[in-house]
C-alpha cells in the first residue's frame, strides 16, 4: 500500500520537529503533509525546514477542516495515517496500522488505555463519547477521540465527513460503520508530556456530544449524502 502521513498542526512549533524527525526515521519513509491551521508560532516554518510538504490556513479553522484539506491533497494514496503534532502519537506505531489495513481494515483506530496517564476530565469525556459511538456504530470503539488513525482511500471517497473541529473524528467512525466499512483498532501508548492540548473542554466537548446526538437521529432519518453513499455512489 502507498501510505502518506498527515499532521494537522496548530501552535505546535515546540513539538512538531521531533515528530517529523521520528517519521523520517521510518522505513519505508512516508510522504508527509503538514496542514498548518493558522498557527502564529512558526509551526509552518518548522515543517518547511524539515523538508515536508506544507499547506497553510491564514486563520485557525479547526482540526476537521485541516484533515479534509489534507485528505484532498493526498487523494492519490491508498491510505492516509493521521497523527497529532504534539508528540502524543508515536510514529513508531505506524507499521501496526499499516498491517491492519493490509489485512483488510478500511479504518484503523489508535486506542489509548484510559488510565491515570490521561487527565481525569478527558478520560471521563472520552469514556462517554466512546460508549455512545460504540452503540451507534454497532461495534466496540475503545477510543473515539484518538486522532492517531489510518484512513483507507475507499472510505475517504465514500464517507460523508462534515467540516468542523474534533467532532469529525466521532462522525467518521459512526458513518463508516453504517456504510459497512471494516474498522480495526490498534493499542498505542498513552503519552502526555509538556505539550498543551488544543482541545477546549467548554467548546469541544459540547460539539462532540452534539454530533453524537445528530448521529443518533440519523439512525431513523439518514441525510441525503448518507443515502447516496449507501447506494454506492461517491460521497459529496
Amino acid at each position: 500500500m502507498r501510505i502518506a502521513a498527515l499532521i494537522p498542526a496548530y501552535q505546535a512549533a515546540g513539538h512538531l520537529g521531533g515528530v517529523l524527525e521520528r517519521l523520517a526515521g521510518l522505513t519505508p519513509r512516508l510522504e508527509t503533509l503538514v496542514v498548518d491551521d493558522g498557527s502564529r508560532d512558526g509551526t509552518g516554518e518548522v515543517a518547511r525546514r524539515a523538508g515536508v510538504r506544507v499547506l497553510t490556513f491564514p486563520v485557525n479553522r479547526g482540526k476537521g477542516h485541516a484533515l479534509l484539506e489534507g485528505f484532498r491533497a493526498l487523494a492519490d494514496f491508498d491510505g492516509v495515517v493521521t497523527l497529532d503534532a504534539d508528540g502524543q502519537h508515536p510514529p513508531e506505531c505506524i507499521p501496526a496500522f499499516v498491517a491492519a489495513a493490509e489485512g483488510g481494515a478500511d479504518l484503523v483506530l489508535g486506542m489509548r488505555q484510559l488510565s491515570g496517564a490521561m487527565p481525569v476530565i478527558r478520560r471521563l469525556a472520552n469514556g462517554v463519547a466512546s460508549g455512545w459511538a460504540s452503540w451507534l456504530a454497532g461495534q466496540p470503539v475503545g477510543d473515539s477521540q484518538c486522532g492517531f488513525r489510518l484512513y483507507g482511500r475507499r472510505l475517504l471517497e465514500r464517507t460523508p465527513i462534515t467540516p468542523g473541529r474534533y467532532e469529525v473524528e466521532s462522525e467518521v467512525i459512526v458513518r463508516a460503520a453504517r456504510l459497512g466499512f471494516r474498522i480495526a483498532q490498534v493499542p498505542i501508548p498513552t503519552v502526555y508530556g509538556t505539550e498543551e492540548s488544543q482541545i477546549r473542554t467548554a467548546r469541544d466537548v459540547p460539539r462532540i456530544l452534539s454530533v453524537l446526538a445528530r448521529l443518533t437521529l440519523e439512525r431513523v432519518a439518514p441525510p441525503a449524502e448518507m443515502r447516496r453513499a449507501a447506494r454506492g455512489g461517491a460521497a459529496s
